[in-house]
């Protein structure tokens, strides 16, 4: 037995296990040292390659990695604690995610498993899936379970092993070609439509931004899928941009929709005559009788100077009246009026009403000589 082995386990004290299967247990853990939370791994049937070369990884899409040791023809991983939820969890609490954050997750899907194919030799994760995604409390995607990955071994036409979750799994996982970076794209694909419509691909088709992306990435053939991430990460970010211009576009569109209202509407108020915009029936029955009494005055003349000086009495009169009342949105158009001064208009409307007085005074003794 490894005493520097056994030394290091025993500084993880298990608080929780928090899966177990036939392959894999799983557990929450301290380490006594630091006091640090940890997940531990016990792992049965494994590629121990895998796990270093993902160590060696330096990414903050997936937990890092600390020990990595062989024990009793077991392979103990000592990783990172991610607080967070999985993207299984989310989805069942919420039946389907926003379009837009699918988008931002799997972008960043796509630059860890870009990671981890360019590896030499690639890795293929094969298990893609909600449950194996967690998005930490500060919202980073986080890629978990690399227990069945495989490296990809060049020459080979099939897999040595069937692994995978079923339906998500591509087609090639059962058998029928060796896995390489396009199986990842399809399970991908199938997670996009699970994610946005709550349901398989079989059952019910993503219909909006996504729909092209996910049938490519699940085509049957996988010659017919992307050939890598980074085509998928390029289309998924055109997605993005048009999807945010929709909606910017849309909202303004909604906003100067508002705005044109708003004016037109002012605008037609404003050539109602005053006392008759808001059809209130006391202050229409009080304006027509203004309205009668001034026409009554034009014609209570008994002579044409008469008639003269009473047409500039009512037009001094409905003067002061229509700046008053913002007779055809006169107070956008006139000095002083149109201030955002309280004290200012004051003295806009005192200066108005007082330059009609004397304009009409002037006229009157006109007509007077």
């Amino acid at each position: 037995m490894n005493l520097n082995t056994e030394f290091k386990l025993s500084l993880y004290e298990e608080l929780k296990l928090i899966h177990k299967s036939r392959k894999v247990k799983i557990f929450l853990v301290q380490n006594l040292q630091d006091e640090k939370i940890y997940i531990k791994k016990e792992i049965k049937e494994y590629t121990k390659e895998i796990y270093e070369s993902i160590k060696n990884i330096n990414s903050k899409n997936i937990p890092k990695i600390y020990e990595i040791l062989e024990y009793d023809e077991k392979l103990i991983i000592i990783e990172e604690f991610i607080n967070g939820d999985t993207l299984q969890t989310i989805l069942e609490k919420e039946n389907k995610i926003n379009e837009k954050e699918v988008i931002k997750y799997m972008i960043s899907l796509c630059d860890i498993l870009n990671e981890i194919h360019s590896l030499n030799p690639p890795i293929i994760h094969r298990d893609i899936k909600p449950a194996n995604i967690i998005i930490s409390n500060d919202n980073i995607l986080k890629l978990i379970d690399f227990d069945i990955s495989r490296t990809y071994k060049e020459g080979e036409s099939l897999d040595t092993t069937l692994l995978g979750t079923k339906g998500y799994a591509s087609p090639e996982q059962f058998g029928f070609d060796q896995t390489d970076c396009r199986s990842d794209i399809y399970a991908m694909g199938v997670m996009m439509n699970v994610l946005t419509t709550g349901k398989h691909i079989k059952e019910e088709l993503n219909n909006t931004f996504l729909k092209d992306i996910i049938k490519k990435c699940t085509h049957i053939s996988a010659e017919n899928r992307y050939n890598n991430v980074l085509d998928l990460k390029v289309d998924l970010k055109s997605r993005l941009y048009n999807y945010e211009n929709i909606k910017k576009n849309k909202n303004s569109y909604t906003k100067s929709n508002v705005k044109e209202n708003r004016i037109n509407s002012l605008s037609k108020r404003s050539k109602t005559l005053p006392g008759f915009r808001s059809k209130n029936f006391i202050y229409m029955i009080s304006a027509s009788f203004w309205y009668l009494f001034l026409i009554m005055v034009l014609f209570i003349a008994k002579s044409l100077n008469e008639l003269l000086e009473n047409i500039i009495l009512v037009a001094m009169m409905l003067s002061v009246y229509f700046i008053l009342t913002n007779y055809l949105n006169i107070k956008n158009k006139l000095p002083l009026l149109k201030s955002e001064k309280v004290l200012v208009r004051i003295a806009g409307y005192w200066t108005y009403s007082m330059a009609i007085f004397l304009i009409g005074g002037w006229l009157l003794n006109l007509t007077m000589s």
